[in-house]
């Protein structure tokens, strides 16, 4: 890159990163109000809504990025306008596409860090914020699914706990198949296989049961057992489809583990492939943005530019939320909805730039 394309570069990334400070304090100010006001109670002190609050950071930022993009895209423009640095590239003979080029690779280059770091980041505070959150039910049960298994760490009390692995499992009428449970129940140690089991409530009734007591070295077959459980369907059910706290790099397995257990949407796929391609679609929004702030002029009200900049932006998320509700009502394929999700900001950009080009 010239001199000019570094200058552009460095422009742009100042200001993406600007507004995104800007914006993640302000947005991180109200959201530590708002967890004052709804966890008032005496656990909780000021570290703790400090912490807590410090812990959406990362989803924040990768919520706002495609909106702090189209304001930094606004502001750009603004300085090279203002400055007669545009009109200055124009006749040297520098296009809108060229001044655009050093621009998307600063933006491509952010969406990867947001994707690459930003994402597993977020996903790992958001696990945080939500155990810390519910720290009453991680004390009584915590659920970790695989696509091949499930394991259930299960607490009745002090003396009352165990540790169940299921293979199969049918969510809809809560019966598993191939159990294993590892039960602690005071002095007693108990390694028990079932055939299958249900689920009901707060009850695991298990049928075609081996128990064997491991301190006395007893075995015996039981046609049915029943233990204490604290977790329920919901439960279960909460722990597979939290799908927003899956990092990038699980999300072809936790897909894989969400069709097996038949939950798997167009919604979630729609979600994790926006995530992945975010890069490309932020690159996409700094094109209409540039599109439409390319044809103001130098005195022009700066407010008037980002008040269309973001109802730009607002419409462009509003379009893509329709498309995705469509897509879920009528199990369109996802590829197919993203694909247009992409190419209608690139295709308004890329009319607003060909205007300008040839006026």
């Amino acid at each position: 890159m010239n001199k000019i394309n570094y200058y552009l570069f460095g422009l742009s990334t100042k200001y993406i990163l600007l507004n995104l400070l800007i914006l993640t304090t302000f947005i991180l100010f109200i959201n530590f109000i708002e967890l004052s006001r709804t966890l008032q109670d005496n656990e909780n002190t000021i570290i703790n809504y400090i912490y807590l609050s410090y812990l959406k950071i990362p989803s924040i930022m990768n919520e706002i990025i495609p909106f702090v993009i189209i304001i930094s895209m606004s502001f750009l423009f603004r300085s090279l306008i203002n400055n007669n640095e545009l009109i200055s590239m124009r006749n040297i003979g520098y296009s809108i596409f060229d001044i655009f080029l050093p621009v998307s690779i600063s933006v491509f280059t952010i969406g990867i860090f947001f994707l690459i770091v930003l994402n597993p980041l977020s996903a790992d505070f958001e696990n945080k914020f939500e155990k810390i959150l519910n720290k009453k039910d991680n004390l009584l049960y915590s659920i970790n699914i695989s696509e091949k298994e499930m394991w259930i760490k299960n607490k009745i009390n002090e003396s009352d706990s165990s540790i169940i692995n299921i293979k199969n499992i049918d969510l809809k009428n809560m019966i598993a198949e191939n159990i294993k449970i590892i039960h602690i129940n005071k002095n007693q140690y108990k390694f028990i296989t079932a055939e299958k089991g249900i689920i009901d409530k707060n009850k695991f009734m298990l049928s075609d049961v081996s128990n064997y007591n491991i301190i006395n070295d007893k075995f015996k077959k039981e046609e049915y057992l029943e233990l204490d459980i604290n977790f329920n369907k919901d439960n279960i059910i909460n722990s597979i489809s939290n799908y927003k706290l899956i990092p990038f790099y699980k999300y072809f397995s936790h897909s894989n583990t969400l069709k097996k257990f038949n939950l798997y949407s167009p919604e979630i796929g729609l979600f994790y492939f926006s995530e992945i391609f975010k890069p490309i679609f932020i690159v996409m929004l700094s094109f209409v943005v540039i599109g439409f702030s390319g044809k103001f002029k130098r005195n022009e009200n700066f407010f008037k530019v980002l008040f269309i900049s973001i109802l730009i932006g607002f419409t462009i998320f509003f379009l893509k939320e329709i498309i995705t509700k469509i897509t879920i009502t009528l199990s369109i394929n996802f590829y197919i909805s993203y694909l247009i999700i992409f190419f209608l900001p690139f295709s308004i950009g890329l009319y607003q730039v060909i205007k300008i080009e040839n006026d």
